[in-house]
């Protein structure tokens, strides 16, 4: 049975900041959607614009990133969603500062329960 809302903002999320992330980011959203569509999961944004003081960057209020959560994900689901957005729309990702790897997304937990970070890079891709 497929989710009767497609995309699922948290309460504390505005739905105008979409208006305010970057084109790049919204369509490793539409990726991360359709996915979640054909797999018959939930596609829950938790945060976009928000620039909580524990954060290590500044990629949500750059709109550069947004978090997923990840409620109702088997350990399958999440390993294979990462894979289809690496595969689709990773040259869009952004570059880790721990290893300098460049990810479109991770799945962590960085203190308010794990979910799913996406994240394009600082530089805008010609390509899509």
């Amino acid at each position: 049975m497929r989710p009767e809302i497609l995309l699922q903002l948290k309460e504390s999320v505005l739905v105008t900041d979409l208006q305010m992330i970057r084109p790049d980011l919204l369509i490793v959203l539409s990726y991360v959607s359709w996915w979640c569509f054909n797999n018959n999961l939930p596609c829950r944004i938790t945060s976009i614009m928000d620039d909580a003081p524990q954060r290590i960057s500044r990629t949500h209020a750059e709109g550069r990133a947004i978090d997923i959560s990840t409620k109702g994900f088997g350990p399958r689901d999440i390993t294979a969603l990462l894979k289809y957005l690496e595969d689709k729309v990773g040259h869009l990702g952004a570059y880790s500062k721990s290893d300098n790897v460049q990810r479109v997304a991770i799945y962590h937990n960085a203190g308010s329960g794990h979910h799913l970070h996406i994240q394009v890079s600082k530089e805008i891709s010609e390509e899509f």
